[in-house]
């Protein structure tokens, strides 16, 4: 499951517009297979390939259930009457009526060392920690990804735990796995 698929897939079981939620989801270019260098090898063009088509897909699909993709998100905070939230944030999930706020960095499938996406994960999610809590909202912090090795790499830094970091691994078959912390 590539990077845009696994964001989908977070919405979908977790914090679904059709429940209450105001979902603002990043899709970088580069998770879709549109940016970097052009791939020579026949694995790294049939990646690119696949990865074009899971963006498109699950971009669409975030669409038909509500959630906006991308954008200024000064005016998607404003046009929904909530607070601002500072950072580039791959997934934004605001639940009026409970006063959440959910802020999730995720990573999947790349051809990219899975322990390096981690990393930059853990940054940002610990970058999004660092900022203020909107007067009124109770923030909950979430790291998500998919993938054998990149879980197993999460499964080691429990520490964010005592962040107020949870972490969950998406599978396939909507049998995840959380390896700290709890659902929102």
């Amino acid at each position: 499951m590539f990077q845009p698929s696994v964001k989908l897939e977070f919405v979908r079981r977790y914090c679904r517009p059709d429940k209450g939620w105001f979902v603002h989801v990043d899709i970088d270019a580069s998770e879709e297979g549109k940016a970097g260098s052009v791939p020579t090898s026949k694995d790294a063009i049939l990646r690119r390939a696949r990865m074009r088509s899971d963006g498109e897909r699950a971009r669409k699909v975030l669409k038909e259930i509500g959630v906006t993709v991308g954008g200024v998100r000064r005016e998607w905070f404003g046009h929904h009457n909530l607070p601002v939230v500072r950072g580039d944030r791959d997934i934004l999930a605001f639940h009026k009526r409970r006063r959440i706020l959910l802020v999730a960095e995720a990573e999947g499938i790349s051809g990219a060392q899975p322990e390096q996406k981690l990393y930059k994960a853990i940054g940002q999610i610990v970058m999004a920690a660092s900022e203020e809590v909107p007067i009124g909202w109770n923030r909950r912090l979430f790291l998500v990804v998919h993938g054998k090795s990149i879980t197993e790499h999460l499964s080691r830094v429990i520490f964010l735990e005592q962040l107020g970091v949870s972490a969950i691994s998406i599978e396939d078959y909507m049998v995840d796995r959380w390896i700290f912390g709890s659902p929102p």
